[in-house]
């Protein structure tokens, strides 16, 4: 796929707020033809009215964790828009919990839209994607899909399914024309935090340095015109992935100082 992102159809999920929102204006600004996907009807609106001067954009009201809301969504892209060139599945969860706190719901909830929910935004097209011989799938993940820290082992666990399923996924296209990427912020200034779930009141922790949801949108779109297998966002993230495999031990009892409660 060539650097150009005219006529290009986008398909991001979680378009609403956050990273999805900037990122859907990102690729409006650049020419592409995008569809975004969230709950929030409202939201989308004032985002389509807000790129019109700049793109094209096509709102669309689902829930990636409702299986029979993602099939109506998929039927009308088919139907109507057409099969994507760029999938980017942003939509996600957290859960602000201790371990041993963390519910059966609430794990069930989190993996129901940060997996499940993946799963059934890219899996309607993969092979449709791969019989057309051109594709690009990114899956926005965390830098705790690569190391867990303390009060988020639900949300880690279902990071860490992406980049399972990712691997996987990318070997399966190899020579289709189709490539698979990651991107893995790190603390990024959306209500993210605001919105978690969580077993108790908020817990004042030290945080990384944040990035904006701008920054990371121009990210998503620059892996969007690549074939980068993952970029890790962030320098204090790179430097918890290159400690977390050369110092593990270190690691641990560094988060456990600073994040716990």
């Amino acid at each position: 796929m060539g650097a150009d992102l005219r006529d290009r159809l986008v398909l991001i999920t979680g378009a609403s707020a956050g990273i999805g929102r900037e990122a859907s204006l990102a690729f409006a600004r650049h020419g592409a033809r995008v569809i975004g996907l969230a709950r929030n009807g409202e939201s989308l609106d004032a985002l389509a009215g807000e790129i019109a001067d700049t793109g094209r954009f096509t709102p669309i009201v689902a829930d990636v964790s409702d299986a029979a809301s993602m099939e109506a969504a998929v039927s009308r892209i088919t139907g109507d828009l057409g099969l994507p060139d760029i999938i980017v599945a942003n939509a996600g969860i957290g859960l602000d919990a201790l371990f041993s706190e963390t519910t059966d719901d609430a794990l069930r909830t989190v993996f129901d839209v940060n997996v499940f929910g993946l799963v059934r935004t890219v899996r309607p097209f993969v092979r449709a994607m791969a019989e057309r011989g051109s594709g690009r799938i990114l899956f926005v993940s965390s830098i705790v899909g690569k190391r867990g820290i303390p009060n988020y082992s639900a949300y880690s666990a279902s990071k860490f399914a992406l980049h399972g399923m990712a691997e996987a996924l990318r070997t399966e296209l190899r020579g289709s024309g189709v490539t698979v990427g990651l991107v893995c912020p790190g603390t990024t200034e959306t209500g993210f935090q605001d919105n978690a779930l969580r077993s108790g009141p908020a817990q004042r922790r030290i945080r990384p340095r944040s990035h904006s949801a701008a920054s990371v949108a121009g990210i998503i779109v620059n892996m969007a015109t690549s074939t980068r297998r993952e970029v890790v966002i962030g320098i204090e993230s790179k430097l918890l992935s290159i400690g977390n495999r050369l110092f593990p031990g270190l690691v641990d009892r560094l988060l456990a100082r600073v994040l716990r409660r």
